[in-house]
């Protein structure tokens, strides 16, 4: 029996299938759902700082300070300098050319400057990808003698000149949608990975990171969560403190910068008291909500066994609204990664991923400043799924179907 082909995908089937309201997905469907917005990203990401290529033809020379000589496939970073002997430059409005005593060549708007006895090329990343042999048409040696009694003169017999040029090709970057100084490549971001970890110490940095957001995050549970308890629990209590906590839902958290500086100067206890503040402010409404959420028929029914006050507000309450108080939780650990950034900026001699941040915007490479942001969501995500394994082995019976 001849075994059926698989049936085709019907698209408007799927599609339909989209709209529907909690529908359960496939690990693998979901996978792959997850991964599409991603490439998207990556891919208008590429497309708009593609360049295109430009080939260069450059006579003999030597590279660097150490006069190497130019190897076919050898890769050269952004900068590297190739001295041109026997060379003068010539600049006009539209190009520069390389002008030697049969030829000139153009440089396709790479820098260069005139030295004593050559010409140095600041090359742009790229690399040498072979050479090229170019003749030259020259006239060698004098005119021949006049032919026959009051006979012309005759030009020289031609002659031609062999001369192999290096051919460089690199990016014009001018041809970007986006700027290289706005928006580097996603090639040069993953070759700056090596100056990252020679350079700025990304794990010391973000351990330092990681440690003042631990701190911050302790420091504000001590302080709204037993009072988020008393004001979910009792009326007066929220009444109380309800309106500082609406005063801290609209502060603008920037503003706490110049305020914990004003108190704490510019050390560690200012770093972990102003992410304390914003972990504070954000927590300590959530906490609230998640008492206030649990329903009155938990409590008569508590009461109506014989419970105290305090058995109500422990077993029954915060029994309950332990799930909700732990998602709160995981996502105010999240957030502090936010707030990380504007609490280091302030000292860049503290380390940090903000201190990162801030001397790649000023000293550079802007590669590094993607990188780091990279890094954060990295750790973002990786603690994230900490505190999801958490959950799961907290409230396993949250994983059963309704």
């Amino acid at each position: 029996m001849v075994p059926l082909p698989p049936p085709a995908v019907d698209v408007a089937r799927y599609l339909d299938s989209c709209f529907r309201i909690r529908v359960k997905v496939p690990g693998t469907e979901s996978a792959v759902l997850g991964i599409l917005p991603v490439l998207a990203i990556v891919f208008l990401w590429m497309f708009a700082t593609w360049g295109s290529t430009e080939r260069v033809f450059l006579p003999e020379g030597k590279l660097g300070d150490e006069a190497a000589a130019p190897q076919a496939g050898l890769r050269c970073d952004d900068g590297t300098a190739y001295l041109v002997p026997g060379f003068r430059l010539q600049v006009d409005e539209v190009d520069s050319f390389l002008v030697g005593a049969v030829a000139s060549y153009s440089l396709k708007g790479l820098p260069a400057r005139e030295l004593e006895g050559g010409v140095r090329v600041r090359l742009r990343r790229g690399a040498f990808v072979g050479t090229n042999v170019h003749e030259i048409p020259v006239t060698v040696g004098a005119e021949t003698p006049p032919v026959g009694r009051g006979g012309a003169r005759l030009p020289a017999p031609p002659a031609t000149l062999t001369v192999t040029l290096w051919v460089y090709a690199f990016e014009n970057v001018e041809s970007r949608l986006i700027s290289a100084a706005i928006l580097p490549s996603p090639g040069e971001v993953v070759r700056s990975v090596r100056a990252l970890w020679n350079d700025r110490r990304p794990f010391w940095n973000v351990g330092h990171s990681f440690k003042r957001v631990g701190l911050g995050f302790l420091v504000a549970l001590l302080v709204t969560f037993p009072l988020g308890i008393f004001m979910g629990s009792f009326s007066r209590w929220k009444s109380l403190f309800a309106p500082l906590m609406t005063f801290g839902g609209y502060l603008p958290i920037p503003t706490l910068v110049p305020l914990t500086m004003s108190l704490f100067g510019t050390s560690e206890l200012q770093k972990v008291m102003f992410l304390a503040l914003g972990f504070g402010i954000y927590l300590l409404p959530l906490f609230v909500k998640a008492i206030e959420e649990v329903d009155n028929v938990y409590l008569q029914t508590a009461y109506t066994l014989g419970a105290t006050r305090a058995q109500a507000v422990w077993h029954v309450l915060l029994g309950i609204a332990w799930p909700n108080i732990y998602d709160a939780m995981r996502m105010g650990f999240g957030i502090g990664w936010g707030y990380i950034i504007l609490a280091e900026m302030v000292d860049m001699g503290s380390g940090g991923v903000g201190a990162m941040i801030l001397v790649s915007q000023r000293q550079g490479p802007r590669e590094h400043i993607y990188l780091v942001l990279l890094i954060i969501v990295l750790i973002a995500f990786i603690t994230d799924k900490i505190w999801e394994w958490g959950g799961e082995w907290a409230f396993p019976y949250r994983r059963m179907k309704r």
